[in-house]
């Protein structure tokens, strides 16, 4: 019974999670940095040695980013597939949330 409960849980969690790769280049080229968060309200900063995105994979749901730590200053919603990025991500310390 606790081992289907515990399998339970980690489907669940897994279910809940949203992944997106950024790529350094436009058109999803470049060196690529792989990001798998849960969809939820928490606030979370890249590792703020100047990530670098100009495009973004993503699998399903919604990511907000943001130009600054912590979530806050101007923001982008991204779906899907971003073959480019605006600009004032690229080669920018930021920080994303998984909603919008």
């Amino acid at each position: 019974m606790h081992l289907t409960i515990f399998a339970a849980a980690l489907l669940a969690s897994a279910v809940s999670a949203r992944e997106f790769i950024l790529f350094d280049d436009i058109n999803l080229r470049g060196v690529a940095h792989r990001e798998t968060r849960d969809n939820d309200a928490a606030c979370w900063n890249l590792n703020g040695k100047g990530d670098r995105a100009s495009s973004v994979w993503g699998d399903n749901g919604c990511t907000t980013f943001y130009r600054e730590r912590d979530c806050a200053g101007a923001n982008w919603q991204q779906r899907g597939i971003a073959y480019t990025v605006p600009d004032f991500l690229n080669d920018h310390i930021w920080s994303f949330r998984n909603q919008c």
